[in-house]
């Protein structure tokens, strides 16, 4: 998928998750989903892909399960304590926000993995690709259609 389709369908599912574990401050929810969600997609894509012979290719260095959901808790920790120190959010919703990097993480494979190229598994001592449908990354039709379902999980959460 497009890194804007990650973005903004992450943004959704965790404007709701924070929204339904009260965080109700608009500008703390719209401002921690959008950094959360932009930092940690486009640090999975930068870090995990590679250019050989004039293509870009997805690795295993951030494509697996694991390790988008380490790479998601290292950030949102990071955020989190930025906020807490920076801002008088409190405990509370810090932990909140630090629970929301996995989330993000495993949006992103959930993603990658209806593309034709999707996602590493481990499979007997080898990464493997994983994909659940062959979708190309760029679909216009499936790029829209999940930007569509992170608009209305914005709007949910918000109202």
């Amino acid at each position: 998928m497009r890194l804007r389709t990650h973005v903004i369908f992450s943004m959704g599912l965790i404007t709701l998750a924070e929204s339904a574990l009260r965080i109700s401050n608009v500008v703390l929810l719209l401002g921690s989903s959008l950094v959360l969600s932009y930092l940690i997609n486009f640090l999975i894509d930068v870090l995990g892909h590679e250019e050989k012979n004039g293509f870009t290719r997805r690795t295993p260095r951030t494509h697996t399960m694991g390790r988008s959901f380490t790479l998601g808790l290292i950030i949102s920790i990071l955020t989190a304590m930025f906020l807490y120190y920076m801002s008088p959010i409190g405990i509370y919703k810090a932990l909140i926000i630090a629970l929301m990097g996995p989330v993000t993480g495993w949006s992103h494979m959930l993603l990658d993995a209806l593309t034709e190229n999707g996602i590493y598994v481990k499979r007997k001592g080898k990464w493997t690709r994983f994909a659940l449908a062959h979708f190309k990354y760029n679909n216009s039709a499936l790029n829209w259609l999940f930007i569509v379902i992170g608009v209305m999980l914005i709007i949910k959460s918000l109202f």
